[in-house]
């Protein structure tokens, strides 16, 4: 399967992440300083179950590898036990969220074969966003953006694992889009997007 990336980076999203690049090296120099648990994926009924639940495994990858984020603060506490989770969160001084994966947009087209060629090729485009929420106060702390298109040439015998293989590679990319944004935001202290300040600003 010959696949091609359509690689798709909002201007919001780059201009954070050159302002910010310093800002993450800082952080990830100084050790875990976030904790995270996993929310509900949120999709509508064109994302088979198959595929949300890779989107919220591919949060909890990319945050995991993060060193200033930990998912795990030992001694048996867990999301199922608040009012312990919040203690141990204060005396590691963690700073806890509540991360969600939300689908935008999911697209599939299958297209005919152009000429000379004898194989179909699918077309997917995914946009979703990934957030989080204080713990316990449940306010929005940061938002991200991502979204991603992939291309490739698939057999007739092949075409569902091959198309599901496809829209895992696509969600896999707006994911790292989406956390790097997020993350950039909340080392920037801003949770909304960066266009919604200048507009706030100009109203003043």
């Amino acid at each position: 399967m010959n696949a091609k990336r359509l690689g798709i980076l909002t201007a919001a999203g780059a201009c954070l992440l050159a302002l910010g690049s310093g800002s993450i090296a800082v952080a990830r120099a100084a050790g875990p300083k976030f904790y995270f648990r996993l929310g509900a994926v949120k999709a509508g009924p064109e994302v088979d179950p198959t595929l949300k639940a890779y989107a919220g495994e591919a949060v909890k990858a990319d945050l995991a590898a993060r060193p200033e984020w930990a998912s795990d603060v030992g001694n048996g506490v867990g999301a199922d036990d608040p009012e312990a989770l919040v203690a141990e969160l204060g005396k590691r001084k963690l700073r806890g969220f509540s991360v969600v994966v939300r689908f935008e947009h999911l697209q599939k087209e299958i297209k005919e074969p152009g000429p000379g060629a004898r194989r179909k090729r699918v077309a997917l485009n995914v946009k979703l966003s990934v957030f989080g929420t204080t713990i316990p106060e449940e306010k929005l702390a940061f938002s991200g953006d991502g979204e991603s298109g992939v291309e490739a040439e698939v057999s007739d015998k092949g075409m569902e694992p091959e198309t599901e293989a496809l829209a895992k590679d696509a969600v896999k990319d707006a994911i790292k889009q989406a956390v790097d944004q997020a993350v950039l935001k909340l080392s920037l202290g801003q949770s909304g997007p960066l266009n919604e300040r200048k507009r706030g600003a100009k109203k003043k």
